[in-house]
């Protein structure tokens, strides 16, 4: 069943796919419809063979995400706050589990909820006027949103700590310094520069790069001895698909490889 998109703009280049969190009067906080159509696009987006790359970016030029809807949740019970907190954290859940790259291309400020959303993609661009900031415990709660997870194992626990005890925000270069980011671009030119990264990654073969993600992301939870077993379990199987008998082809014969996917 399709889900009728009010929070969401969804936009298709050929391969490349990009959404913008689409409620600017309210700086794109996040509440749970949001999340429902995320998670609703996110299904399509990991289905559909023709799309490769995933670009999340927020509408307007202030912020990607100002955080969580805090009208919406703070009249919440604690037995609709955890339904609410299972509903994201099923969504975020799609953004790693599926093999296909996703790029945060962040536009402005990234607060809570939306620093979160960052968090769980596989790469980030940020505009020069990107801030990131995780405040939940100013106005009462923790995040419910992955970040306490996803954030240590990012910049580690001390900086995580840090920045969800004080509250502090940090700037696009502050972010790039300790790995919360990839890559700080001029804001007029995000969400070109991060199409441009999305371009070179449909080059490279599908299925390597979905084992890639797979593999990164397991490292996380996994012993070494763990994932080295995945790791040559997947490198195997790769010798099952057309694409990699078409990348070293291409290779010896000194030419750009086609891949299929396959």
């Amino acid at each position: 069943m399709s889900v009728p998109l009010e929070d969401l703009l969804v936009e298709t280049e050929g391969k490349l796919q990009i959404i913008r969190l689409n409620r600017p009067r309210v700086l794109n906080a996040l509440r749970e419809k949001t999340f429902i159509e995320l998670g609703a696009v996110l299904d399509k987006f990991a289905g559909d063979p023709q799309k490769r790359v995933l670009i999340i970016t927020g509408v307007g030029d202030r912020a990607f995400s100002a955080g969580g809807d805090i009208k919406g949740m703070s009249g919440m019970t604690s037995k609709e706050a955890a339904a609410f907190a299972r509903i994201v954290h099923s969504v975020l859940e799609k953004i790693e589990n599926t093999q296909k790259p996703i790029l945060a291309a962040v536009n402005g400020v990234a607060f809570g909820a939306g620093c979160d959303l960052v968090i769980a993609c596989d790469l980030c661009v940020a505009s020069e006027r990107a801030v990131f900031g995780e405040p939940p415990a100013g106005i009462g709660i923790v995040t419910p949103f992955g970040g306490t997870q996803r954030l240590p194992r990012i910049i580690g626990p001390k900086r995580a700590k840090y920045l969800f005890f004080t509250g502090e925000t940090l700037d696009a270069n502050q972010a790039l310094q300790i790995g919360l980011v990839n890559k700080v671009v001029n804001h007029e030119n995000l969400l070109e520069e991060t199409k441009n990264i999305a371009f070179k990654i449909l080059t490279r073969a599908p299925i390597a790069v979905g084992y890639s993600k797979t593999l990164i992301n397991s490292s996380m939870s996994q012993t070494l001895e763990e994932g080295d077993k995945l790791e040559a379990e997947l490198y195997a199987k790769c010798f099952d698909t057309y694409d990699q008998k078409e990348g070293m082809r291409a290779f010896i014969e000194k030419r750009k490889p086609v891949f299929k996917g396959e």
